[in-house]
């Protein structure tokens, strides 16, 4: 079929015209224009040229002090950048300049979190219910896939936080299993 309609329309086809009956499958609304126009570089848009880079003018004096509180993997780290850009001193923060989470209540059991942002699908456990080590315990979900949120441990579901349809971030607790 792509034979006879590159004949008609005098469209001279590939040595291996397989991969042109591809091209017309595969993008069949568009297809036989680009076969038709595969020469004729006028016919496309022009190829994106490189824009000259400019050169950056260094700004003369630092705009903040050059000492940073950076945070890694919940470890707070400060650091000071001189006016190079070299890192001259990189010390452990002090406890004080980490943020505080409460303390959990004693018995309070052991909070189940999310390990990724999304919307609450399906909430499947119950209060009070005794759930074994990987059981399914809600649905989360993420860009339009389901997430299977399982106990890490085996124990009984004491407190849950969220209901079917509830947004949540990373680390939220979801539900507390004692």
């Amino acid at each position: 079929d792509v034979r006879r309609q590159a004949q008609e329309k005098g469209i001279t086809l590939a040595g291996n015209a397989i991969d042109d009956v591809l091209t017309v499958a595969l993008f069949p609304q568009i297809g036989l224009k680009f076969l038709e126009n595969r020469h004729n570089p006028a016919a496309f848009e022009p190829v994106p040229q490189a824009e000259a880079a400019q050169p950056v003018a260094k700004a003369e004096k630092p705009a903040a002090s050059g000492i940073y509180t950076v945070e890694v993997e919940g470890k707070a780290f400060v650091v000071k950048v001189s006016d190079g850009g070299d890192i001259s001193q990189l010390t452990a923060a002090t406890p004080s300049s980490a943020p505080v989470q409460a303390a959990a209540p004693a018995g309070a059991g052991t909070p189940v979190t999310a390990p990724l942002a999304g919307n609450i699908w399906k909430v499947i456990a119950t209060e009070g219910q005794t759930v074994a080590e990987g059981d399914v315990l809600l649905i989360l979900e993420a860009m339009k896939m389901e997430t299977e949120i399982r106990a890490a441990q085996a124990g009984t579901v004491r407190g849950i936080a969220v209901k079917s349809g509830d947004a949540v971030s990373v680390g939220d607790t979801l539900m507390t299993l004692a």
